[in-house]
């Protein structure tokens, strides 16, 4: 129940936290950053709750995940600062100051909830780490085992020096040529 109660709060803070939006946003890490970010507010929250956290371990937590998931380091101090308003807003939770609690949220800055948004259903999950969800590799990759399977058809095209190089007439090949020496 606690879970319940703090997630949308993490979500939240996370929402107002400018280097993990400008992460996101940009494209740093893996593709999938905006679901990424969606599955480290679930996993802040549940760290939270299931353990006592030290602000000092909730920093290096937070700082862990930008790194290792966004390839983003923090030099403004803002992961200290999300990780004390975590923490406090969990204590007023748990200590069950609510009216308190509903008075700090409601004096947050307002911002866009784009954290909370449902990402795209037809895409699938991106988990960071873990080859056989390599997202870097395109569809075609079947195509291109097929291709190598299939003899060559197509001849290798020879030029003069003063030529420009054509391209194989099987799209995605490129015939590259030595430079001569001289």
């Amino acid at each position: 129940m606690l879970l319940d109660d703090f997630k949308p709060i993490v979500d939240l803070v996370l929402n107002n936290w400018t280097a993990l939006q400008l992460a996101v946003e940009h494209g740093m890490g893996a593709p999938g950053g905006k679901q990424t970010a969606q599955l480290m507010s679930v996993y802040v929250a549940q760290y939270c709750v299931d353990n006592e956290v030290e602000c000092d371990d909730l920093v290096e937590l937070l700082e862990d995940l930008m790194d290792e998931e966004f390839e983003t380091v923090c030099h403004d101090n803002s992961p200290r600062e999300v990780a004390q308003l975590l923490l406090m807003f969990l204590g007023l939770l748990k200590e069950g100051h609510h009216d308190e609690l509903r008075n700090r949220i409601e004096a947050m800055p307002k911002c866009q909830l784009w954290l909370s948004q449902p990402t795209h259903p037809n895409k699938p999950p991106q988990v960071h780490g873990h080859p056989d969800d390599d997202t870097t590799s395109s569809e075609s990759d079947e195509d291109d085992e097929s291709e190598q399977n299939r003899p060559s058809s197509a001849p290798v095209q020879h030029s003069s020096a003063g030529e420009p190089m054509d391209e194989d007439p099987d799209p995605g090949w490129t015939v590259v040529r030595p430079r001569r020496k001289k």
